[in-house]
């Protein structure tokens, strides 16, 4: 599929098709159903599914409830979820975020206890770290742990987080000191969404999976609650967050939306931005695999993650773009016109390409911003270019 280092083994590929039949065959209906929802639901036939066959996290460790593969397997699983139409961010907060916190820095007992179920879709997460005046620049986040004897008393708020209501614990990010850094003193604990002082919130808005806002007010946390060492957050988050910049959910986001788009007869006017998005779209495929490649191996993809996020994101944006210049050929049953015979599929007499194009100009928009803004994906960029230039200097 790939030239080298990039080639799949048999195996990998046997994996893909499985996750493809799975969730386009088994749980077609299912997914159309959960993406016609206002606000979307969340998919529990192919979540559980996913979770029954290790295929959630397949790079965990077996104790851990995963198959013991590697960040490629997981990689695949992720790509297939995107280009069937998943609604992704239970995974990527619950696995992703969440999951690769804990296996990076949880303890024997934290990994234990809250691993296999969330592996198993049993037990979800949410990621709480932007706040309303802290988005990308988290180190300027005011959400503050305290002591209080052996354990701690959390206070702030945190906004921009999906699936809170049905989530069971969150991972939050807030300040336990100063330190010569505004990055120092950040700290990550594990916080219980259903406890005393937590409360939450719906947000107003028209991404397709609703916001929500937490405020903690003097919420009491236990000791084990703390994940990592005290102060020590800021490098686990960013280790946490190279998953989703690889740009897999994005390019899949991408490329599923064109592909439902080109199943209709579109003015001539169209074409050249396909054809364009169809090459850019196979050279941003090539970029988050090389960041997958990069961390299967053990090296490090900051630079190379923020260049796909961007890349990647961007492009779901560029395709609702397009999406919404020729609206009127999907926007009613009556103006539909397949290409071809069974190119534009129906389920309860409804076309299912038309509707969920029509969220994809809510929810691009969000992606942009999701793991990181395309701003501050540049700001990566460039600054380990130049830390390159130095080098050769």
């Amino acid at each position: 599929m790939f030239t080298a280092p990039f080639t799949f083994t048999s195996e990998q590929e046997r994996l893909r098709e499985d996750v493809r039949t799975f969730l386009r065959v088994d749980c077609r209906e299912d997914l159309v159903r959960t993406r016609r929802a206002r606000p979307w639901r969340h998919s529990d036939l192919a979540y559980r599914g996913l979770g029954e066959r290790g295929w959630l996290a397949p790079d965990w460790p077996a104790e851990y409830g995963g198959l013991g593969l590697s960040i490629v397997e997981s990689a695949i699983v992720a790509e297939e979820m995107a280009l069937a139409g998943v609604p992704d961010s239970a995974r990527v907060n619950t696995v992703d975020n969440a999951g690769s916190t804990l296996l990076a820095a949880g303890t024997a007992e934290q990994k234990a206890e809250f691993m296999p179920p969330m592996a198993a879709a049993e037990r979800l997460f949410v990621v709480l770290y932007s706040e309303p005046e802290a988005g990308s620049d988290l180190a300027s986040l005011s959400t503050r742990a305290t002591r209080d004897g052996d354990g701690w008393r959390l206070t702030g708020e945190k906004i921009w987080n999906v699936g809170a209501f049905k989530a069971d614990y969150g991972v939050c990010l807030a300040r336990t000191s100063e330190g010569r850094s505004k990055y120092a003193g950040l700290s990550l604990f594990l916080v219980p969404l259903r406890a005393e002082g937590v409360r939450i919130a719906e947000v107003a808005g028209f991404n397709p999976e609703t916001f929500n806002r937490i405020v903690f007010d003097d919420a009491p946390l236990t000791a084990s609650a703390l994940v990592g060492a005290e102060g020590d957050a800021w490098q686990i988050v960013n280790e946490a967050l190279a998953v989703e910049r690889t740009g897999v959910y994005f390019y899949g986001h991408a490329q599923r939306w064109l592909t439902l788009l080109t199943g209709f007869e579109l003015p001539p006017r169209a074409m050249p931005e396909v054809d364009r998005l169809r090459s850019d779209l196979s050279a941003a495929r090539l970029l988050t695999w090389r960041c997958v490649d990069l961390l299967a191996r053990g090296e490090d993809a900051t630079a190379a993650a923020a260049a796909a996020k961007w890349w990647t994101s961007e492009l779901t944006a560029r395709v609702a773009a397009l999406v919404w210049s020729v609206r009127e050929v999907f926007s009613g049953t009556e103006t539909i016109t397949p290409r071809w015979e069974g190119s534009v599929e129906r389920i309860d007499g409804l076309p299912t390409a038309g509707v969920e194009l029509g969220v994809s100009l809510s929810e691009a928009p969000g992606l942009t911003v999701a793991g990181g803004t395309s701003e501050m994906m540049l700001e990566t960029v460039s600054a380990a270019l130049l830390d390159d230039a130095e080098a050769v200097i």
